[in-house]
């Protein structure tokens, strides 16, 4: 097979697989909501109407342009091709703890709520990944999950996590600010 074909094959499978969720979403039954918001079928046609979209986007890329670009993940290569292994080990720890944060903020999201959950997370996730500015961490991680806040409370009406004890009074605080 050509290689251009041959690169293309992924996208083509999850092509398909967006057209079989597509189908499926279709299948959702749900009374309307009033009032110009989505309902519960909106938002799975929308992300698989975007996961298509990038599937097609990908395989238009590598048959016209001829993208040759591979990701080669947390292993970097040497010019030679070859793994370097130190630096491999060192980026092995990093998923490791990457994997250990996101298990940690799915057990603990619905203890100390999602806002601070959030927080905690996107600033844990960047200082692991080698950003280590203090304040400007905060201030990207506190910005970065207000927005995420909104989006979910007064875009998406998702319910999300408020948390016990003060961290509930926390969430219940910012959801006033917002007007949710």
């Amino acid at each position: 097979m050509h290689p251009r074909l041959w690169s293309v094959v992924p996208h083509t499978v999850m092509l398909a697989v967006s057209a079989l969720l597509y189908y499926a979403a279709t299948l959702i039954t749900a009374p309307s909501v009033s009032g110009g918001r989505l309902g519960p079928d909106g938002w799975p046609k929308f992300i698989i109407v975007v996961m298509a979209a990038l599937c097609l986007y990908e395989i238009v890329k590598r048959l016209v342009v001829g993208s040759s670009f591979t990701a080669t993940g947390l292993v970097p290569v040497a010019k030679d091709g070859a793994a370097e292994g130190a630096a491999a080990e060192a980026h092995h720890g990093k998923l490791a703890a990457g994997i250990a944060l996101v298990a940690g903020y799915v057990l603990g999201v619905s203890h100390i709520g999602f806002f601070v959950a959030t927080a905690v997370f996107l600033a844990a996730f960047t200082w692991i990944g080698g950003f280590r500015r203090p304040l400007t961490l905060a201030i990207v991680s506190l910005a970065g999950t207000f927005a995420l806040l909104v989006v979910f409370m007064r875009v998406a009406y998702v319910s999300l996590p408020l948390g016990v004890g003060p961290f509930k009074a926390i969430s219940l605080l910012l959801l006033e600010l917002i007007g949710a």
